[in-house]
């Protein structure tokens, strides 16, 4: 489906050790290898490629970049687009399954990707004036409004028990961005791995 978060990025100084965070937290197997200097792996969920992390190169934060199925949008937040033959996999434990973006400007970030993508925003009783985006089999994504001027994606992944990630995260070396709560789509959690990338957890049955 058009839209559909389908892919997520991670550079971060030391792939080695978020390599063993997120296998701590999500299951995930790494296996890759170094190309110029820069490692490249590829995440796996039961066998499955659900991403990739790697070395920037480059002196930049640690950051989740999120790839929607078919740049830099309206408000700043880096994002990838992903054309694809293949049917998105519906959720799964250690898989993405949504995304929430967090912008200044909501009004400015509904329209930029209306536009682009063809998405629809409801209310969705997340919160006061949080949105979820419809593409034309359902929601997608979540937009709420950003405590500082940078958009910026969270690539939001499933588990099977929210308190287990959670516990999981922090004795891995991880923090709690935002504890566990209940939502429309379900209980979840904001957490940052050891370097500061965030991402976010929610409980799937």
């Amino acid at each position: 489906m058009t839209g559909t978060p389908c892919w997520a990025e991670l550079d971060v100084e030391d792939p080695e050790v978020a390599a063993a965070f997120y296998a701590a937290v999500l299951g995930w197997s790494a296996g890759g290898e170094v190309v110029a200097d820069h490692q490249h792996r590829t995440l796996r969920s039961d066998d499955r490629a659900v991403g990739a992390l790697g070395s920037p190169g480059v002196a930049a934060p640690p950051a989740w970049t999120l790839y929607l199925r078919v740049g830099i949008d309206g408000g700043g937040a880096v994002f990838g687009l992903w054309e694809s033959d293949h049917d998105v996999p519906p959720p799964a434990p250690g898989r993405l399954c949504w995304a929430e973006a967090a912008s200044a400007e909501p009004g400015t970030t509904r329209t930029f990707y209306r536009e682009l993508l063809g998405w629809r925003w409801e209310e969705d009783g997340a919160g006061p004036g949080h949105l979820a985006g419809h593409g034309d089999d359902g929601p997608v994504a979540g937009l709420g409004l950003a405590g500082d001027a940078l958009l910026h994606w969270l690539p939001v992944f499933a588990v099977t028990d929210v308190d287990a990630a959670v516990a999981a995260a922090e004795g891995a070396g991880g923090q709690v961005v935002a504890p566990v709560a209940a939502g429309p789509r379900g209980r979840h959690a904001a957490l940052a791995d050891p370097a500061g990338a965030r991402f976010g957890v929610l409980e799937v049955g």
